[in-house]
């Protein structure tokens, strides 16, 4: 079943007025669509979903939204009487074409939608990705509402030159005019704007230089790390997870997290990548054993470690899960035992799958082995990956020749 109701917006335009949207709700996941009209707060009737006569102009709107009412409510019959299945887009698609304003849709309505898209779907991260993007373009524009023309080639370029201001770094201004780009991608696809409003035929990603460095730690640094006499426990699982995910090739913590215990079988580790679904398998060391012993899960529970309660399973928990035991268990300790060593980096829980890759290309291992240790996809994405890690050849050739 579906249901729908018209209300305001969240947060507040830079006047302090609020837009009417139109919210649908369908096996509760809901979007929203602006109605493009909006009022101040005290404006608006939650109970009837209607503006009161203070609005100056509530008869006009009121009539509006009892037309898009019964747009909305048609198109709905339409779709459950058809006894097909349908998502919340279809109801979308077919109602912006009934209003024959489809192509009228402004960049932050449909940027707001993939949003909703994709916090749906589970995926967190790319939707902090999102919001973070569309954030920064509203910073830039001074406003909250951006139409696609506002989204020249000369306001790129001069979106770009506001992030180099702002010292953001490469890596940053990359992910966002990428993250722009596809959402105008996504639009022409969608045939919300034409191709012709496509701005990166002229404005090239690829030309943003990216820093290229990735921080990892030297073989003689791992030893540094392995060996600290640590006393506080936070600490130490900082240090064991870090070193978790380097000796389990570079494993991800969203995978190490989600480890079953059937994963493991006579010393074998198997297990699906979240990020590239490729089967991963490494036999697990010493270290790992050990581990294993010192954090393994309740008789109960299904996963490995203990870091997952009661069985959870939901992509909402997960990302959560993973996101704060990061940030609390993981990356801030390592900071503070990184600058207690003396090194010179900024190391995270990451660094681990750096550090794993450096190593394996120094010591010469073949690009196609890398790519089956990393669990990559494709050998391109492992290419792309080791030309931002450091090499020790070119050094090693000019002292054989000159020292």
């Amino acid at each position: 079943m579906v249901s729908y109701k018209f209300t305001l917006k969240a947060t507040p335009s830079t006047f302090g007025e609020y837009f009417i949207n139109l919210v649908l709700i369908k096996d509760r996941i809901n979007t929203s669509l602006s109605i493009k009209k909006k009022c101040k707060h005290e404006d608006w009737s939650f109970e009837t979903e209607r503006l009161k006569k203070t609005h100056r102009e509530y008869k006009q709107i009121n009539d509006l939204i009892e037309k898009y009412s019964r747009r909305v409510n048609n198109i709905i019959t339409e779709f459950e009487s058809d006894e097909t299945p349908f998502t919340l887009q279809d109801i979308v698609a077919k109602f912006k074409k009934a209003s024959g304003k489809q192509r009228a849709l402004s960049y932050t309505a449909f940027h707001e939608s993939l949003i909703e898209e994709i916090k749906s779907a589970g995926k967190l991260s790319t939707c902090n990705i999102e919001k973070d993007t569309l954030k920064s373009i509203q910073r830039f524009f001074n406003r909250t509402e951006i139409t696609f023309k506002d989204l020249s080639v000369d306001a790129i370029y001069k979106y770009q030159s506001f992030l180099n201001g702002n010292h953001n770094s490469q890596s940053t201004i990359g992910i966002r005019i990428r993250t722009l780009r596809a959402v105008f991608n996504k639009a022409i696809k969608r045939e919300i704007i034409p191709v012709t409003m496509y701005p990166f035929d002229k404005f090239k990603v690829s030309k943003i230089k990216e820093s290229g460095k990735k921080e990892y730690l030297s073989e003689e640094e791992l030893e540094l790390l392995k060996n600290i006499e640590l006393i506080n426990k936070s600490d130490i699982i900082a240090r064991d997870m870090f070193l978790l995910s380097f000796y389990g090739r570079g494993i991800n913590f969203i995978d190490l997290m989600q480890l079953k215990k059937t994963d493991l079988y006579k010393d074998t580790i198997t297990y699906k990548r979240s990020k590239t679904e490729v089967i991963v398998n490494f036999k697990i060391n010493d270290f790992w054993k050990r581990k294993i012993e010192e954090y393994i899960s309740t008789g109960d529970s299904h996963y490995l470690f203990n870091i997952i309660n009661n069985n959870q399973n939901s992509k909402i928990y997960i990302n959560n899960k993973k996101e704060k035991y990061l940030k609390i268990h993981i990356n801030t300790p390592l900071k503070r035992i990184i600058t207690d060593l003396g090194i010179k980096k900024k190391i995270t829980y990451y660094c681990a799958r750096h550090s794993f890759a450096t190593i394996l290309k120094f010591n010469n291992i073949s690009t196609d082995i890398i790519k089956e240790a990393l669990g990559h996809k494709d050998i391109k994405s492992t290419m792309s990956y080791l030309n931002t890690l450091p090499s020790n050849t070119l050094d090693k050739m000019i002292d054989d020749i000159i020292f």
